[in-house]
């Protein structure tokens, strides 16, 4: 239903932990259904949905973005590409369907364009189709420092309008051998290519509700800065506007990196191993990151950042391995969605250990505390059998499956190393099991020493007054195991048929004289009933007082030390 699958348990649990958030741009904030919008040319400028027959003019720029994309292309960008080319060419010599590269020189790290190298019908002539950053484009075709001026002008109000942004060049090479490098070919810049992918209508508001929850959000993407930037205004992301890029980050050593992370939510122009990077200085200054990712090249990142989360989508087979959690569909909303379920889980497992520990204490004491004082056994393995057939549900069927806390995403984010066995939490649950078990031993004592009425009680007479104020502190331990402010109605219905039965249950322990004598009590009477309801009273009354102290706030709402 969340569209999260889980790799590893524990997981969710941690998601209640994070401070920071790490997200790509593409797929995640934004729709990944890119399309062509706006062209650029030898100077002149082209919206794409305000043409409808394609220029002469552009007729070659996008022919060699067709050229250096597969003809079946997996990427969403180069799906763009070939379904505008294919639409706007359609009935013209610019298509080349049959054309398969001889030749790719791939993405590189050093070189951030990719180029196709096909043989033509002229013998020894290869034309070369080259696409990719554009300052990476320009840099191949050597241009002057005016007109690279001009494409970078073009570029940056492209970006700006948040586009992504690729370069597009031609070239021809004659030779036996391939030269190693891109470099070493000689290219004609074409133009730039700027495509739209929308932002996904839910993320401002999954961005709001992190903000809310304590949860900054980081953005990291590959695109460039003007780019990631614009989407960043359109989703709410950021109020400061600074973007880091990868060639700042390889300048600054990880002190410096770190304090430069404390006040920029933007990253752009980002490789894969510089994610790495950037998750061990938030780690390094106290933050507990959840970062996603899709490449190979992420795995790293991934395995290193305190919950990796993997596109279902678009990722790889080696990101979802290394992963935690793997996004189904991959959106922003669903991460928030996962957060939100891992604070609740963490909440409800806390409420019901609390409840293990507390009702257990009165039913130890009981068991035992009457052979100490040389007094008849009150509980029998029969008893207490019984007994756990309304703790086992209460913890399974009612604590655990709870809904949400209202303040779920209002609070910050918990300590490291927090568990649903803090210290003074399960001192708190142990408080409330002794006073349950100090008011019926004290009422159980009371009545078998004859201190209210005449001694000579007899061993089940006294077991059938106090089994039912014993069975029943179960639904008053599960209401006063939660976080004060929450009422009876929060629990509807679960806890009103959890009374139900155990009331339902109550009445055929007492009213069937089979299972009467099989659990060893009486019926009771007149003082017997008036005991039971003192007992069931002092038990309200210190369960009421103990949950007014307000210590059940202490375990979930207490905030990280400086």
């Amino acid at each position: 239903q969340l569209q999260v699958l889980t790799r590893h348990v524990p997981a969710v649990e941690s998601l209640g932990t994070i401070t920071v958030l790490a997200v790509d741009k593409t797929g995640t904030l934004t729709q990944n259904r890119m399309e062509v919008a706006e062209l650029f040319s030898s100077g002149a400028s082209l919206v794409a949905a305000a043409a409808v027959d394609l220029p002469e003019a552009f007729h070659e720029l996008v022919e060699f973005s067709i050229l250096a994309t597969p003809w079946d292309p997996f990427d969403p960008m180069e799906k763009a590409l070939q379904a505008f080319g294919r639409a706007r060419l359609d009935g013209t010599e610019h298509l080349h369907g049959d054309w398969k590269p001889e030749k790719a020189y791939e993405l590189s790290p050093e070189i951030l364009a990719m180029t196709h190298v096909y043989r033509v019908l002229e013998p020894g002539v290869h034309l070369l189709a080259t696409k990719g950053a554009p300052e990476a484009v320009v840099d191949l075709c050597h241009l002057d420092e005016v007109a690279s001026a001009g494409v970078s002008q073009a570029m940056e109000a492209m970006a700006a309008r948040g586009l992504r942004v690729l370069g597009v060049a031609k070239g021809s090479w004659r030779g036996a051998e391939w030269p190693a490098i891109q470099h070493d070919f000689e290219f004609e810049f074409l133009g730039l290519v700027g495509l739209m992918d929308p932002p996904r209508p839910e993320v401002p508001a999954a961005i709001g509700e992190c903000r809310q929850a304590g949860i900054r959000v980081m953005m990291l993407t590959g695109d460039h800065g003007a780019t990631a930037l614009s989407i960043a205004r359109s989703v709410g992301l950021d109020s400061a506007w600074q973007v880091l890029t990868g060639p700042e980050i390889d300048a600054l050593d990880e002190p410096a990196l770190a304090a430069r992370l404390r006040t920029t939510d933007i990253c752009a122009r980002l490789r894969p191993e510089q994610k790495l990077r950037l998750v061990r200085a938030l780690q390094m200054d106290g933050e507990v990151v959840a970062m996603t990712g899709d490449g190979v090249n992420d795995a790293p990142a991934l395995m290193a950042s305190n919950v990796g989360i993997a596109m279902g989508a678009r990722g790889t087979d080696v990101a979802r391995e290394a992963a935690d959690l793997v996004l189904l569909d991959d959106s922003f909303a669903s991460i928030v969605a996962a957060i939100r379920l891992g604070r609740r889980i963490f909440d409800n497992l806390t409420q019901s250990m609390r409840f293990v520990f507390a009702v257990h204490v009165p039913l130890v004491g009981l068991t035992l505390l009457p052979l100490v004082f040389r007094w008849p056994p009150f509980l029998t393995p029969v008893h207490i059998a019984l007994f756990h057939l309304f703790i086992d549900p209460a913890c399974s069927l009612v604590l655990e499956a709870e809904p949400e806390r209202p303040d779920v995403m209002t609070r910050p984010p918990r300590p490291v190393g927090t568990t649903p066995f803090q210290g003074r939490s399960v001192l708190y649950a142990v408080g409330q099991g002794a006073g349950v078990l100090g008011v019926l031993l004290g009422a159980y004592a009371a009545c078998k020493e004859g201190w209210i009425w005449a001694p000579g009680w007899s061993e089940s007479a006294l077991r059938g007054t106090f089994f039912l104020p014993l069975v029943l502190s179960v639904f008053g331990l599960v209401v006063s195991s939660r976080p004060r402010g929450i009422g009876l109605a929060n629990h509807y219905p679960a806890v009103l048929r959890m009374l139900a039965a155990i009331l339902g249950a109550m009445v055929l322990v007492y009213g069937i004289p089979v299972i009467r004598r099989l659990l060893m009590i009486e019926g009771p009477g007149l003082p017997q009933v008036l005991a039971m309801f003192g007992a069931l009273a002092g038990v309200a009354l210190w369960l009421g007082v103990w949950r007014r102290l307000g210590w059940d706030q202490l375990m979930v709402t207490e905030k990280p030390s400086p």
